[in-house]
């Protein structure tokens, strides 16, 4: 009767596990697969989610390319703004009092901000915020039009708003690259998964008959050996077990039985 045969997945590097894992899920999966997944729907769910956590576990911390996104967008920020809060001390100095007039009543605005670069990367995003608030308020917006700059604050609004998303998304990168679950034991966990999988899947062809599985019994045992092979190149002869070469995966046309036989509780959900 074909089965999937037992695998030394102990001896796998984490790589490979990995691989493994990800191989066995989309083969599952595949529309070449005769096998109803609902059959044993409870045990695959299982099994990707610990899959999903092993990925998480081998994640290697490093520096976020968000970072070097932040740090553009902070000195495009900067830039704009000192630009706008010199063109307004500027003008408050010209000699046409239509110019010079807005400009004036602008510089109280600015003098509250003008120490805003000295802040965090967060800090200067909510006072730029507000900032933009003041400009766009009935108070500061017809002093802003009459300088003509309300499209360069409009620019800065732009920015800001860019740079809030960056560090939104760099957070969000950060939460999900450090978690908490330690390699050896999301390892572990997913062995579990595998071996519940397994029996669920070797039960289901015991029981129902194994037409439907051959398949992917032919396809997993195949996989199974090339890592054998592999495990006894890199550790010595015979270290990864004795190859299968298609002994599991031979149809048995008596397979099935009686589907009232009472069996083992091993097929419940």
């Amino acid at each position: 009767m074909a089965r999937v045969q037992t695998f030394p997945k102990s001896k796998l590097k984490l790589a490979e596990l990995q691989a493994v894992g990800h191989a066995i899920e989309n083969q599952i999966l595949s529309a070449d697969t005769d096998v109803t997944v609902t059959d044993f729907q409870s045990q695959f769910d299982e099994y990707q989610s610990a899959l999903s956590v092993f990925d998480s576990s081998l994640l290697k911390l490093k520096k976020s390319n968000w970072t070097n996104v932040m740090k553009e967008l902070k000195a495009k920020r900067t830039k704009l703004r000192s630009n706008a809060f010199s063109n307004i001390r500027s003008l408050a100095n010209c000699t046409d009092e239509e110019i010079k007039k807005p400009a004036v009543m602008l510089l109280p605005l600015i003098d509250r901000y003008k120490y805003v670069y000295q802040k965090t990367f967060d800090d200067q995003t909510g006072h730029t915020s507000k900032l933009i608030s003041e400009v766009e308020s009935d108070t500061f917006k017809s002093h802003v039009e009459k300088l003509k700059l309300t499209k360069w604050f409009a620019d800065i609004k732009a920015v800001n708003n860019e740079c809030a998303e960056a560090s939104s998304k760099r957070k969000e990168e950060q939460s999900l690259r450090n978690q908490p679950v330690k390699t050896p034991v999301s390892r572990a966990a997913f062995n579990r998964s595998y071996e519940a999988l397994v029996i669920r899947l070797n039960s289901l062809a015991e029981i129902n008959g194994d037409d439907s599985y051959i398949g992917l019994f032919s396809w997993w045992n195949e996989l199974i050996d090339s890592y054998r092979v592999s495990i006894s190149l890199r550790s010595g002869k015979g270290k990864g077990g004795k190859t299968d070469n298609g002994s599991s995966s031979k149809h048995d046309p008596n397979s099935g039985g009686n589907i009232n036989e009472e069996r083992p509780g091993e097929l419940q959900n």
